[in-house]
């Protein structure tokens, strides 16, 4: 985002004019963006948000104008929040304009001792500005992100992961490392601990605090029962150990996953650094001379690890709420929202955008798996973690029984390398090796759970439409994050939903 933060003259206002918004809002309530500034400041998109019916959320980064990007970016405490209620929006327009910004009285909200929030509220458009950590939507983010008024249960957690109750915290700091407004955020706290020996060792926790505490605890139960599940039977969990919970402001603390000392051995060197699955999944190409490809490198251990991981979750017998399955109907209908956020922002695709999705949704809405499993939700690379020929799986908020073509469609929309949408060489041939090496991975390891063929085969086979459905998620988010319409792009993720669709026989 430009560093150009004013109020542009003419009355339409876009999501790129909102830095303006939000400087312009700081000025005239007589507060400053970043106090210990010492020359001109901007603001730097680090997250956004559109969702239909939840509005639009935007996370700035604020920081001096000529200050080093890579700076900015590992510097959440220095952010700034923008919320849109939905009645400001129209699809992706904003429906209100310059001139009414200007006139919209400014509240700005205390806690009860007086105190300012850092939050300001223009209640008449349904826009609120926010400095972090305030955030009246996630009320224990601030309590949660200083590591003294949680020392209590810090110390618990590291007794119990630890196995030492001599242990004390001799120094605590914690970090912001995911934040998404009004919903929950994920903060890092590192340690100093010091044993009755005198000996001094670093310890890192993972917290998350969420703007429901019975999520948490929810949340929390189900991880734990995984967890348990696995170590009871002999197997090294797949996920983070649970260590505990502050229920009454819904903050809970886990495990971090670290790498251990690095090999001398350079072949196992890679698998002694801890990777993201967003880089551990990442396309590799070998070039010869004058840039050609004569080799596609695949993740082969990494696709299978993160297929048998699924196949693990999908075969467990811990059960999410079974009232409320994640049906291929509810997915159909985010499929028809999202579809008209796209439709919206591109109106020369509109008719092709709306024939897709009432198609997906038509074939979503009728199918009827023989049972539902327990899913993840959200499986995907970025919630993915590898170290030590071993894979982790985090972020269990959308936990639930679900047809397990949900996962496997999830992950492998999300495998697909954004450079696919450029149509970029080698693209399209490293995601389909990369597709068939999960599918078959995948199968084997149902298999020795004792699924039938049969049953797998179906799954895999609803799950191109589970493909499509989150492509149109993946197409969304892409209409949030670029600043005009790119049909060319638009297109290449049409004709892929297309050939989910052309998949999968009526």
């Amino acid at each position: 985002m430009s560093s150009d933060n004013a109020i542009p003259t003419e009355t339409s206002l876009s999501i790129e004019d909102l830095p303006g918004v939000v400087t312009d809002l700081y000025a005239r309530a007589g507060q400053s963006l970043l106090p210990q500034a010492q020359g001109p400041v901007g603001l730097f998109v680090r997250y956004l948000r559109r969702k239909p019916e939840r509005g639009l959320a935007v996370i700035y980064m604020v920081d001096e104008v000529r200050s080093a990007h890579n700076g900015r970016a590992n510097n959440p405490l220095h952010s700034v929040s923008l919320t849109l209620d939905e009645k400001a929006l129209e699809g992706a327009r904003i429906r209100f304009n310059a001139s009414d910004v200007r006139q919209a009285d400014i509240t700005l909200l205390h806690n009860a001792d007086g105190a300012q929030q850092g939050l300001l509220h223009l209640a008449d458009l349904g826009l609120s500005v926010q400095a972090f950590p305030a955030d009246p939507g996630l009320p224990a983010l601030a309590q949660s992100c200083d590591a003294a008024r949680i020392r209590e249960l810090l110390d618990a957690a590291v007794r119990l992961l630890t196995g030492d109750p001599a242990c004390k915290i001799a120094a605590a700091a914690a970090y912001p490392v995911r934040y998404k407004p009004a919903n929950r955020c994920v903060i890092r706290y590192d340690l100093l601990l010091e044993h009755a020996s005198g000996e001094k060792k670093e310890l890192t926790l993972f917290g998350k605090v969420y703007a429901d505490p019975a999520q948490a605890s929810s949340v929390q139960a189900l991880q734990q029962q995984l967890y348990t599940e696995q170590a009871q039977k002999g197997i090294a969990p797949m996920l983070p150990r649970p260590l505990g919970i502050i229920e009454s402001i819904g903050l809970t603390f886990n495990e971090a996953i670290t790498a251990p000392p690095a090999s001398e051995n350079a072949t196992t060197e890679l698998w002694s650094t801890l990777r993201t699955g967003n880089k551990a999944l990442r396309p590799r190409l070998e070039r010869g001379r004058g840039g050609e490809i004569i080799r596609l490198i695949l993740p082969d251990e990494e696709l299978r690890l993160s297929a048998q991981a699924l196949a693990r979750l999908h075969t467990s017998a811990v059960r999410p709420d079974g009232s409320a399955p994640r049906t291929g109907a509810k997915e159909a209908k985010r499929a028809q929202q999202r579809a008209a956020l796209i439709s919206a922002r591109n109106p020369e695709q509109a008719r092709e955008v709306q024939q897709l999705a009432g198609e997906l949704a038509s074939r979503l809405t009728e199918l009827q798996p023989d049972n539902y499993y327990p899913a993840h939700g959200g499986f995907k690379a970025s919630q993915l973690l590898f170290h030590s020929h071993r894979v982790f799986v985090v972020d269990f908020d959308g936990f639930c029984l679900a047809d397990p073509a949900l996962d496997v469609g999830y992950f492998l929309a999300y495998l697909r390398p954004s450079a696919l949408w450029y149509r970029r060489q080698g693209m399209r041939q490293w995601f389909e090796e990369a597709a068939a090496l999960f599918r078959n991975a995948y199968k084997q390891a149902m298999i020795s759970y004792g699924i039938t063929q049969s049953t797998i085969n179906d799954i895999l086979t609803r799950s191109r439409l589970y493909e499509a459905a989150l492509l149109f998620k993946i197409a969304t988010r892409r209409v949030n994050r670029l600043n005009s319409p790119r049909p060319k792009e638009l297109s290449a993720m049409l004709e892929e939903i297309a050939a989910c669709l052309a998949s999968v026989p009526r």
